[in-house]
């Protein structure tokens, strides 16, 4: 069975994991999981935050999935799916605990793809990139769901379409596929990068913090200049 048949066949036949969820499981669109089918090398390493279709298809897919979600029901669920259709999770790894709090302590290895689609209340999308992606190879990959939201894109995705060290394969209405183009973890002191000193549109703002805004940048770039 080719992976795009595996994603056919599971969106056929929903893990009901999330109770309040239509069809028992909260997913993203079907060419999301097309791009991962696409993109990922056979025996990938991977990890998202959030749990459900995409823990399946990883779960097939990856030689090594770690999956962080708070709620131990979701995974006993996912479990239970699994067990009466022998998917093997003996190489898949479940952390029960907030990705805000659980990231910044992981040490896994080196990964070919990371899944932000957990917490969606800011700033919990940029803390899983920001920690999740610091783990992906150069020339790996990071997918980011439910980008039509605010609280997700909110500031990074500005960032991610600016800085050169990423470059956006795929974009759509609710979802952004990327390659990373460096490696090792992220934190930097801020004049490592020059692509932000141009300022932000600050009409997204508003109003009374917009001089603030305008005289911030006006000072870094006077710094930056000297």
């Amino acid at each position: 069975m080719s992976r795009f048949e595996e994603i056919d066949a599971v969106l056929a036949d929903l893990a009901p994991v999330h109770p309040n969820a239509p069809g028992g499981v909260w997913h993203t669109e079907h060419d999301l999981y097309r791009w991962i089918a696409e993109v990922l090398p056979e025996g990938g390493r991977t990890l998202e935050t959030g749990l459900g279709v995409s823990t399946v298809l990883f779960a097939r897919w990856s030689s090594a999935h770690t999956c962080i979600v708070p709620v131990q029901s979701e995974v006993d669920a996912v479990v239970k799916y699994c067990a009466e259709r022998d998917i093997d999770l003996s190489h898949v790894e479940f952390i029960v605990e907030s990705s805000v709090d659980a990231l910044p302590r992981w040490k896994g290895e080196e990964l070919d793809l990371l899944l932000v689609d957990g917490l969606h209340g800011f700033p919990a999308a940029i803390i899983d990139w920001f920690y999740g992606s610091g783990h992906v190879r150069q020339q790996g990959f990071v997918a980011i769901d439910d980008i039509k939201l605010a609280s997700v894109s909110l500031g990074l995705l500005d960032f991610l379409r600016a800085d050169p060290r990423w470059e956006v394969l795929t974009e759509t209405r609710k979802w952004i596929g990327l390659r990373r183009l460096s490696s090792g973890p992220l934190p930097e002191n801020w004049i490592k990068q020059p692509f932000l000193r141009t300022p932000t549109r600050s009409d997204r703002f508003p109003a009374a913090v917009r001089p603030g805004l305008r005289a911030a940048h006006r000072w870094a770039n006077k710094v930056a200049s000297r």
